[in-house]
């Protein structure tokens, strides 16, 4: 039987919220990023310099660019556990397929889709793009996963901390397409999407904390807690093996 993910807070009450990554401080062509720890959009170089937006659309706005407003799919990522009412035809639970949830989408109008602007993000030093400003070409990313350190993106692939094939036998099955979407791509949450060794993250695959924890020892406490998040924020089931699983983990981190 699947349990509400809501009883997952109960092992979370005595344990400090979890940001699985630090920030990497990477700036994209306005000079600026995304801080995916506080929220934002913030200005260190170039002619917005000093600034912050609640945006990147708005820091375009305000260099006089065309800044478009965000899709549905981007501003229906929610605040909160709670779902839009789906409609009869999404409540019908279907089979899974990674089409279901689209690819990667470029919400601001950057030519940056969501895989390069985590990169962007989460390089410790500035990512370098191409000529366009589109696809990142170098940087360096420590692999919380396996503690190793990639400079090649090539290496890297972007995972979904609960992999879609989870989400969507969590309750992901009856969402609306839009939802989908907003769960595939959401760079709201730090917890949501990490930049990741291929190997680790096709190791990994769709499993859960029952049958998968990093190979980094001391990185799973971190893990777990932001598994627990990532549920709650979008209001997924777990399964009893899952819960279990969890439970052992987070009493042994609150034990040292």
């Amino acid at each position: 039987m699947r349990t509400p993910a809501v009883l997952l807070v109960i092992w979370l009450l005595a344990l400090p919220a979890a940001t699985v990554h630090p920030h990497g401080g990477g700036m994209d062509a306005l000079g600026c990023h995304n801080d995916r720890k506080h929220g934002g959009y913030h200005c260190h170089k170039g002619p917005l310099a000093g600034q912050a937006f609640a945006s990147k659309a708005e820091a375009q706005r305000a260099l006089g660019g065309a800044g478009p407003e965000q899709p549905p799919a981007a501003r229906s990522v929610p605040g909160a556990p709670a779902a839009p009412a789906p409609s009869e035809e999404a409540a019908a639970a279907v089979p899974y397929s990674r089409n279901l949830y689209g690819g990667w989408i470029d919400a601001d109008g950057d030519c940056q889709d969501t895989r390069q602007e985590v990169l962007i993000a989460e390089s410790v030093v500035p990512a370098q793009l191409d000529a366009a400003g589109c696809r990142v070409v170098s940087g360096r990313w420590l692999d919380p996963y396996t503690g190793r350190e990639i400079t090649n993106p090539g290496e890297l692939d972007i995972d979904h901390l609960v992999p879609l094939a989870e989400a969507h036998r969590s309750g992901g099955d009856a969402w609306t397409p839009e939802r989908r979407r907003a769960f595939a791509n959401d760079l709201a949450d730090p917890n949501h999407l990490i930049a990741v060794s291929a190997g680790a993250n096709r190791s990994k695959s769709d499993r859960d904390p029952a049958s998968w924890l990093p190979e980094k020892r001391s990185f799973r406490c971190d893990y777990v807690r932001a598994w627990v998040l990532v549920k709650l924020r979008w209001g997924l089931r777990a399964d009893d093996a899952e819960l279990v699983a969890i439970e052992r983990q987070l009493r042994a981190c609150a034990h040292g």
